[in-house]
This record gives structure tokens, sequence and C-alpha cells, in this order.
């Protein structure tokens, strides 16, 4: 967090010169604005105050590391504060990939999305496995890999280990590309070895496995200061859509478009990266 504090006090500063809000006097209608106080703390040390709005910039799994969280969280969960992003763990955690490949679970996602974003999402999840350790029976194997063990991934040939192991969204290494191994660029011990840590480390850091995919190519320009001029970069894009609730609706209201150099493999925000706001036009 601390790489982008101070994005986040530029814009804590340009909200309070811009933002005022309104109370309304008791004996008319008028309203009296002041400046809004917007401000960057820490969330080491942050007391919640009613009725006030925090947007948190932490991840789920850094929640052992706030000593005050508890005091945050109970405050939201009694409607004192409010919290943006919202605290649902659900959101954070990459098992929902490989829970919505598995078979005996179809039927739930069909009724609960419905046909037609079910079969949208099919077409753009990546077919997704969960690595549990628990033993199959003797006739059963892993569907689309056909195998019976974990184990057994770790002796594809490189060209069989196209494939991707991705951690849980709450473990410390679950941002970035740090908890992200292509078996393909990895050596077969190396390869292994990462099998067997996410089999060891599975009752508390979940880790899935999915077909990799590269991005599409395209270009788009940039800002270069050193030269005061306007760039060309081909590269791969990630879209992080944002969404927002409300009047109990969800609104899609844009997108985070982040473009990395088209060497590169895996899509975050990384120093070489262009980061554009996008919406969608009709």
């Amino acid at each position: 967090a601390a790489t982008y504090r101070p994005e986040m006090e530029w814009i804590a500063a340009r909200l309070k010169d811009r933002s005022t809000y309104a109370k309304a006097t008791a004996d008319r209608q008028r309203q009296d604005s002041e400046s809004a106080t917007w401000r960057v703390v820490a969330a080491e040390d942050y007391e919640p105050q009613d009725g006030r709005a925090v947007y948190r910039f932490f991840e789920l799994f850094d929640l052992p590391n706030i000593p005050n969280i508890d005091n945050l969280l109970r405050a939201n969960a009694e409607g004192r504060v409010t919290i943006t992003p919202p605290i649902k763990p659900f959101l954070e955690e990459k098992m929902w990939f490989a829970l919505f490949w598995l078979k005996p679970l179809h039927e739930f996602w069909r009724r609960e999305l419905g046909e037609k974003y079910f079969t949208q999402l099919q077409k753009v999840i990546p077919y997704s496995w969960l690595l549990d350790p628990t033993p199959l029976p003797q006739h059963a194997v892993i569907p689309r890999l056909e195998i019976h063990d974990w184990r057994e991934a770790a002796k594809f040939s490189q060209k069989d280990r196209d494939l991707l192991l991705k951690v849980s969204g709450f473990s410390p290494l679950g941002w970035g590309s740090r908890g992200i191994s292509l078996g393909s660029d990895l050596a077969h011990a190396e390869w292994e070895k990462r099998i067997d840590n996410a089999l060891a480390t599975f009752d508390s850091s979940p880790t899935i496995m999915q077909r990799f995919h590269k991005g599409r190519l395209l270009e788009h320009r940039y800002w270069y200061p050193d030269t005061g001029e306007l760039k060309t970069m081909k590269g791969r894009v990630r879209l992080c859509p944002y969404y927002f609730v409300k009047n109990n609706r969800v609104k899609l209201r844009g997108a985070l478009a982040t473009i990395v150099p088209a060497d590169k493999k895996f899509v975050h925000g990384m120093r070489d990266a262009i980061l554009v706001p996008s919406r969608t036009e009709r």
C-alpha cells in the first residue's frame, strides 16, 4: 500500500478541494456547505468515526496485520460506518473459478445465473481445477487432465505444462504476479515443487490450476514525460470492471484497463504498464 499512498493522498486532496457536503438546518430549508474532510490514514491505528465512509486500501488477507480492524468491522456491521469496497470475502477468493466448472454444481449455477449468463461465463472463464489433495477412488480421474493424482501433473512434459497455478486471494502472495506460476516457464523440478507446495498448503491457502491463454495484442498511446511526447506501445490488456450497488441494483460504472508490454505473460499493475480508465459506449 505504501507504493500507492501518494496517489491516494493526491485523490484525497482533490476531493477536499472540490467536494462539499450539505447540512440541513432545523429552522428552514437551506443548505450550508463546508469543506469535506477527505484524508488518508494508516489502517493499523485507525479508529472508526460514526457516520463516516471508509475507503479501504487493503486486502482481506491483511486483516491479521491490522491491530484495530475489529473495531472497524464491528462499526461496519452495526451500521455506524460504511466500508467501500464492502467486506465480501467471496469476491477475493479464486476458488470460485474452479467451483464454477465443478460438474456437480452445474445445475446450481444454471439455476442461479440463468441459462444465458451461465453460457456466457463458460466462454470467458478458463477451465479451472482446485488442487485438492484428497485421494480419488481408484476408478476416478481428474476431468480434462485424465490423471488420477495431482502428482502425475508434476510429470507432464513442458508442452503439456501450459498451465497456471494461482494461490488463494487470502494468501499474502495473492496479488500482483507473486502467487502465479506458469508450468511451461519452469524447470521440471521447480514445477513439481510448486505442485507439492500447493497440495501441502491446501488447508490454509488453496491453489487453483487453469489453462493458460495469451491475451490479444493491441496498441495504445501513452505519455512519455522524459521527452514530452505521445508514444505507442503494443501490449496485452486486462479489464477490471467496477460495479456499484445503488437502490439494491448493481450497475457497471466503468473499467480499469491495464496494458502491459507484449513480452509480459502476466498482466498486472507493473511499473511498465499503462493504466487507463475505461467505459462502455452505446
